[in-house]
């Protein structure tokens, strides 16, 4: 095919570049076809013409087929004749013009081995080059003249470059691409291009504001002005209460947990946000990994030298050190490129109907983590230090355990040596393979477990270290000097499901269920003469399953009161839930945890260690006992194919691209990402407004109990004990009122002095 359309190319004038490894390519380099090698192991690609074909084999293209001919070809199976490599066959093609050359004129050549070889391997030497000689009569069916694109399309490139987010290979595009519109419907201009103006935020007259702040200065545009000033974040947060406020990433502006959002709690006020364009993006394409200001601001289309540009600029447009030694945008410049993009997504947001989510949760909650950031939570260190002490013995003495059993010493840290022990040495089953040998992930010493005791040792081993290096050494460092708590960032544009993470700690990955993760929560504690009250959704996202599917039996289990787990057992084993022992009630936790993830009989059984019949069966039982939920998972699915997304019950939507892919691999991981986001994405939506609920419902109850921390499906608070009965009321009725779910949500509270009392 390739030999065919470099001769079609040659016939037509149109030069052509063959991308090639192979060796028989080069027979086509000449008339406006060269070949730019690929050959593995090298580092830096060439290009071949005419010249330097000869100047690498010894002969012009034409004779690469003799060549191979001659001295074969391992990698194509071409065997050639034996005794003759590439410098002696080159020297016999100078000399005799061509292969058939050569073998007529054996007696000829010198040696008298490599003239038995010739005469005995003749025939092979013929078969060869008629194997290595590429065909030119192909029908292609492809017009290569009607495929050339007779220009640029500038504006389709920015949008695909857009789409994949190949933002460098633009930049580096951009210089030499040429001058033509952007991409259709797609650019904003800004009405805001009248001159900034000194004064103070009463200069604002009425209306909303569009806000930035780059160091000690701030810009808040008006309808028809720009104002810049120096004022303290006090006294600005102050004057802009009467506006409401369009920013981006309104949460960090001034500074985070020291910026205007705190200096607007210290005077008493509560700014009203209006927009947030980095929350809009974030609900518009939440899959992206990055919400820069700029970026999202090119991609729509608005361009710096229009509503923005960077502060220190030279005029090449490069950006300089300011007055604070920050790279940034002047803050004059960001409120006008705020308010084009803001301007630009308002009807992206109505379109796919998003605004109810940015305005009533999204908008709400910058107040509540802002809030949260502030109070932090108090660590014990002293408490946190024994703990950490007593992990490290523990670990010298697992670490001794795992040498005795394995009878040398190794490093317990390194997956490989932990490879050699348990599969070389001691002989262990092998499961699945990775890059550098037998794996031995978590699930596949989970799979091992019974087969020798130093398995579950080593899995300790990790767990224990796991938790000393990322939480019990780090955290006493993250304790603020000035306040004695930990004060960790919330990340609430981070995750495709709309979940929020945290950071600096991150607080989220603390195994608090299992019993070698307590220790440290209750490291997490109450100030003195204060209580923590923690606040669990019982069993949200099986919950929000029976709900979405219309699943009755689910239901009825839920309206009971029922262990949900035990309940699911006796209805797949048809046995009455007295009757259900550990063993089939793990097996259904496991599948009503699963099943919202997609998982498959394959996926239980290497979770369980058991047969993957045996897999098969349970869940083929479960699917037969609860119809609804397959259906449900269905019908997903299929939504997602014709839509290319799917939507949380508030309307959260994530693309699936997934599903359109042609591996079949990435189409059923597009199958469990559809299902999961419907069920995870409204859990994750329903705790966010119940985080809005609680501390709206708090404070109109003028108590001093406040949210300090979320994490999944749990809200902790701290306040007086004498304010606890009270609060543990308030904060179940508003956690149960965030979402009208059949069955309806419950929530789990407890109160303590530290995390773990309190759960």
């Amino acid at each position: 095919m390739i030999a065919s359309l470099a001769r079609q190319a040659q016939e037509q004038g149109i030069p052509l570049m063959v991308v090639s490894g192979d060796r028989d390519v080069y027979q086509l380099v000449g008339d406006g076809v060269r070949v730019m090698s690929t050959s593995r192991g090298v580092t830096e690609t060439k290009v071949y013409d005419r010249e330097e074909v000869i100047e690498r084999y010894g002969v012009p293209p034409e004779l690469v087929a003799d060549l191979i001919g001659l001295k074969g070809d391992t990698s194509d199976n071409i065997p050639g004749v034996p005794g003759i490599g590439d410098k002696t066959a080159a020297q016999l093609l100078q000399e005799f013009g061509s292969l058939e050359g050569v073998l007529a004129n054996v007696d000829k050549v010198s040696g008298a081995k490599r003239k038995q070889n010739l005469t005995e391997h003749a025939d092979d030497a013929r078969v060869s080059k008629q194997l290595a000689t590429l065909q030119y009569d192909i029908e292609t069916g492809v017009d290569l003249a009607a495929a050339m694109a007779p220009e640029l399309d500038r504006g389709a490139l920015r949008e695909f470059m857009r789409e994949f987010e190949l933002r460098a290979i633009m930049e580096r595009l951009e210089e030499g691409l040429p001058e033509g519109e952007a991409v259709p419907g797609r650019r904003v201009e800004t009405e805001l291009e009248v001159e900034a103006v000194e004064g103070s935020p009463a200069d604002l007259g009425e209306g909303p504001a569009v806000l930035a702040i780059v160091g000690e200065r701030w810009a808040a545009a008006g309808e028809d002005c720009v104002v810049t000033g120096a004022s303290t974040q006090d006294e600005l947060a102050v004057a802009l209460a009467g506006h409401p406020l369009v920013a981006h990433d309104t949460k960090s502006l001034g500074g985070g947990r020291h910026g205007l959002l705190a200096a607007a709690a210290r005077e008493g006020v509560e700014l009203e946000l209006d927009h947030d364009t980095m929350l809009a993006a974030y609900l518009l394409e939440p899959q992206r990994r990055t919400y820069e200001l700029t970026e999202l601001a090119a991609d729509a289309g608005i361009g710096l030298a229009e509503a923005a540009s960077p502060a220190g600029a030279d005029d090449d447009g490069q950006l300089s050190l300011g007055e604070e030694g920050e790279v940034g945008l002047d803050p004059a410049e960001e409120a006008r490129l705020v308010a084009a993009l803001a301007e630009a997504q308002q009807p992206r947001l109505d379109e796919l109907e998003l605004e109810p989510l940015l305005r009533d949760v999204e908008l709400p909650l910058v107040h509540v983590l802002a809030a949260m950031e502030r109070e932090g939570l108090k660590l014990d260190a002293e408490r946190l230090a024994e703990v950490g002490a007593g992990f490290g013995e523990r670990i010298g003495k697992l670490e001794a355990e795992i040498y005795e059993l394995a009878e040398e010493e190794f490093t317990v840290g390194s997956p490989q040596q932990v490879g050699r022990i348990l599969f070389e040495k001691l002989g262990l089953t092998r499961k699945r393979r990775g890059k550098t040998g037998f794996s031995t992930d978590a699930r596949v010493l989970a799979q091992i477990r019974d087969e020798h005791p130093i398995v579950e040792k080593i899995e300790s081993w990790r767990e224990l270290t796991k938790l000393k290096n990322t939480y019990l050494d780090s955290l006493p460092d993250l304790i603020d000097p000035e306040t004695g708590r930990i004060h960790t960032t919330f990340n609430q544009a981070a995750t495709t499901t709309g979940r929020l993470s945290s950071t600096n700690p991150n607080l989220q990955n603390i195994p608090i269920r299992t019993a070698i993760g307590r220790p440290v929560r209750a490291c997490f504690v109450a100030e003195r003469g204060a209580r923590l009250l923690s606040a669990d959704y019982s069993q949200v996202e099986l919950r929000v399953l029976a709900h979405v599917a219309e699943e009755e039996v689910l239901k009825q289990i839920f309206r009971a009161g029922d262990d949900v787990h035990v309940a699911t057992a006796a209805e797949v084993f048809d046995i009455s839930r007295d009757e259900v022992d550990v063993g089939q009630r793990s097996r259904a936790k496991m599948v009503n945890f699963g099943i919202v993830y997609g998982l498959t009989g394959f996926g239980l059984a290497d979770r369980l260690n058991i047969s993957r019949k045996e897999g098969e069966e349970f869940v083929a039982r479960y699917l037969e006992r609860f119809p609804a939920v397959r259906t449900f998972r269905e019908e997903v699915v299929e939504r997602a194919q014709a839509d290319g997304y799917v939507k949380t019950l508030m309307g959260r939507r994530r693309a699936i691209p997934e599903l359109r892919s042609g591996n079949a691999n990435t189409r059923r991981l597009g199958e469990r990402l559809a299902v999961n986001t419907v069920i995870q994405g409204t859990a994750a939506d329903i705790i966010k407004v119940a985080m809005v609920r609680c501390r709206r419902a708090l404070g109109e109850a003028g108590t001093k109990t406040r949210l300090v921390l979320q994490i999944h499906d749990e809200l902790l608070f701290e306040g007086p004990p004498g304010e606890m009965d009270d609060a543990v009321e308030l904060v179940r009725r508003e956690m149960r009122a965030a979402y009208q779910l059949d069955p309806p949500l419950e929530v789990d509270v407890g109160v303590g002095r530290d995390w773990l009392d309190a759960k």
